[in-house]
């Protein structure tokens, strides 16, 4: 029953904010069926894996009490795929196809590390494969940078590894988020609810439409998440795939714009769009980078998982709170996310 309700409520909404925002009523529709579909599975996917097992146990450098399904990525990343093809059906490209194989790529590794952890040296080809794939069919080398930190135009070698490097920090970073309840979907909900909207002013469908798709999944599966006891975990099926688009869609936006006008004051600059991201994805970069860095000067790999996350470091303060924790994380974010859209 709250489950209808929920799905009632939320369709008002979402038609309400579709007719101030002038959104396609057909992107709407998309975005309800997700939805739909997303609510539906999710619950039958809960009983199932209860039945049989396929949960994801309690241990030392995790913070749940109770064996919990890890299946909220495994169910809708592919109801996002499909209604995104569906709805790019009559313009299918490379582009499309491109994103659509490391999407399945990403998905696929992320449904084996789910049921047994794999080591990064057999994830992290597969993962710069994926990167791969995309930067050469959406042709991101060159990229003009707009002049972040002196530099115009990357291409080449350099460019490559530049890229590279960018897609991977990136798909990582987001992935460290999926550590307490609601803090990933709360994140990606907000952050891919405004480069949809700066997606779609540029005029970059593919983008757009893969960003609605993505976020209609999300808002369904935080249904189960956003709570003090979680009833499923996003998981690497889903955390890595909305890494990779983020990366996709921030890259993009560069490549058609590479810098922005903000004006503070009475005063206009032209900021790097490189500068205007790392604003935008100010939580994951700052924890990735702390933990990395802690990991490597107490002479740990930087690829072992451990509990030094600063939502983790949340946690202890709010007394094992994980919606309080969130809710911190992602408030700031909608501060920063509401100023930007401001002076852009």
């Amino acid at each position: 029953m709250r489950l209808i309700v929920f799905f009632i409520v939320f369709i008002l909404i979402l038609f309400l904010a579709g007719n101030i925002l002038n959104v396609d009523s057909i992107l709407l529709y998309h975005f309800l069926v997700i939805m739909a579909a997303t609510l539906g599975l999710t619950k039958l996917g809960i009983i199932y894996a209860k039945k049989f097992g396929i949960v994801d146990t309690p241990s030392v450098r995790k913070i749940h009490k109770h064996p919990t399904p890890s299946i909220g990525g495994m169910v809708f990343i592919p109801i996002a795929l499909i209604s995104w093809l569906i709805k790019m059906s009559d313009s299918i490209d490379e582009k499309t196809l491109s994103l659509s194989f490391s999407i399945l790529l990403m998905y696929i590794l992320g449904i084996i590390d789910d049921r047994k952890p794999l080591s990064h040296k057999i994830k992290l080809p597969l993962q710069i494969l994926a990167s791969v794939i995309v930067i050469h069919f959406w042709n991101f080398i060159p990229l003009d940078f707009g002049g972040a930190f002196g530099i115009n135009t990357v291409g080449n070698i350099w460019g490559w590894i530049l890229m590279i490097a960018f897609f991977q920090f990136t798909i990582n970073a987001i992935n460290f988020m999926d550590g307490i309840n609601g803090l990933l979907g709360g994140y990606i909900v907000l952050v891919f609810s405004f480069l949809y909207l700066w997606s779609g002013s540029l005029g970059s469908l593919e983008i757009k439409n893969i960003l609605a798709s993505m976020t209609a999944g999300v808002i369904a599966f935080l249904y189960f998440n956003f709570r003090r006891t979680a009833k499923t975990f996003m998981g690497d099926a889903g955390s890595t795939v909305l890494g990779l688009i983020a990366a996709t869609a921030t890259t993009r936006i560069i490549q058609i714009v590479p810098t922005s006008s903000i004006s503070i004051g009475n005063i206009d600059y032209i900021i790097p769009h490189f500068f205007i991201f790392v604003i935008i994805f100010w939580y994951p970069l700052f924890d990735s980078l702390q933990v990395y860095t802690r990991r490597i000067l107490r002479g740990n790999s930087p690829f072992i998982a451990d509990r030094l996350h600063v939502h983790h470091w949340l946690m202890l303060k709010t007394n094992k709170n994980h919606l309080l924790s969130s809710l911190y994380i992602i408030g700031i974010t909608a501060a920063v996310l509401f100023g930007m859209a401001l002076n852009i």
